[in-house]
């Protein structure tokens, strides 16, 4: 299957180039031993499910999944090349698993059962590609990143090799700090104080509780939801952003 080797591609030319020295035996592992999930429809269906299943729990892992994190994961399956028939294995599984009450861990341990060593360290740096799409790695996404190297059978230093690179090449993604100052309403010279004064107001107009009040429908209600978490999740990084700068 072609497209598995594409996977070790995606590891090393995506947005998480910087691992390529992590990443580098794991590749040449691969290319000396030819890795191969066994050539049958069934094995081939269970692996894209557990796979993108995965993928699916990390970018719910906050309660949304962002548009950043579905760039994330397209990017990536163009990447892959799956053919059509696997491609719409893998969007049924992440649109089912978006929903579904399993575990990452249950995938996860699935997955670890199918695939060899290189395959699930390069999974495991997608897996930090989509949680750290939209600039920020939120607890309970850093969570499961720290827990879910015993279920894919990964060291147990796999987490804190990854956190550190991140720390270290404090790798902003700049279009994802403009984005997050435009829907506070503010800009980088504004202070720490102006910021908070912004978020407190963006917040204030977006509160269901105060849409409720006004009797408008349901829709309105839903819209207030996602855009106080839009809201949350701006200052969040914000705030992140400028303690680490």
């Amino acid at each position: 299957m072609i497209w598995l080797a594409a996977i070790i591609g995606y590891a090393i030319n995506g947005p998480f180039g910087a691992l390529i020295g992590f990443l580098i035996a794991w590749v040449l592992g691969f290319a000396v031993r030819s890795f191969v999930v066994r050539n049958n429809n069934h094995v081939t269906d269970l692996f894209l499910n557990s796979l993108f299943a995965m993928l699916a729990k990390i970018a719910k892992a906050d309660g949304i999944i962002t548009k950043e994190e579905i760039d994330a994961v397209t990017q990536f399956m163009n990447h892959v090349k799956l053919s059509s028939a696997d491609k719409k294995t893998a969007i049924n599984a992440f649109r089912s698993a978006s929903v579904s009450k399993h575990s990452i861990y249950e995938y996860a341990s699935q997955y670890s059962k199918l695939a060899s060593g290189e395959m699930r360290g390069v999974v495991y740096a997608v897996l930090w590609d989509v949680a750290y799409s939209d600039g920020i790695l939120h607890e309970k996404e850093d969570e499961i990143l720290r827990r879910i190297p015993e279920y894919l059978g990964l060291n147990s230093g796999a987490y804190h090799q990854y956190k550190d690179r991140i720390h270290n090449q404090n790798d902003w993604n700049e279009d994802a700090i403009d984005k997050a100052y435009e829907i506070l309403g503010c800009s980088k010279d504004s202070s720490i104080k102006e910021i908070k004064k912004s978020y407190k107001r963006a917040i204030a107009k977006h509160h269901p509780d105060k849409i409720h009040s006004q009797g408008l429908p349901k829709e309105f209600m839903d819209y207030a939801n996602e855009q106080s978490k839009s809201i949350n999740k701006a200052y969040d990084l914000i705030k992140k952003y400028r303690h680490d700068s």
